[in-house]
């Protein structure tokens, strides 16, 4: 009884990793690229790649877009200025420009370009 449990055993292994670990996951591995290799070439496709990096995502989030103040900057910049990101310094820095209420860019001291925290500010819809 113990040989006929052992041998089973021995098949169920052998079934597990060599057949369908090695052989039917390999194929469908191999397909997959073969798919994404014709995706390439006929439709120009190309296989997406995730970003690690955290500023290139933030840069995605935030570049460009209309942003409001939610706390005070200077006595010039207050809580509700609007204005739009320009650069994404790191995870913690943009520098992003702001308009007065008649959508003219606001500059202070000659600079039109002011360097605020992440926390400072929301993303306006």
């Amino acid at each position: 009884m113990v040989v006929i449990e052992f041998i089973l055993e021995l098949i169920t292994w052998f079934f597990v990793e060599i057949i369908f670990n090695g052989l039917i996951l390999g194929i469908w591995k191999l397909l997959k690229k073969a798919i994404d290799l014709l995706r390439c070439l006929v439709i120009g496709l190309k296989k997406r790649e995730r970003s690690n990096n955290p500023i290139r995502e933030l840069e995605k989030k935030l570049l460009y877009k209309k942003i409001e103040l939610i706390e005070d900057v200077n006595s010039t910049l207050r809580k509700g200025q609007i204005g739009a990101v320009l650069e994404v310094i790191d995870t913690k820095t943009v520098f992003a420009e702001f308009y007065d209420q008649s959508n003219k860019q606001i500059e202070i001291n000659n600079e039109l370009v002011f360097k605020i925290g992440t926390n400072q500010f929301r993303r306006k819809n």
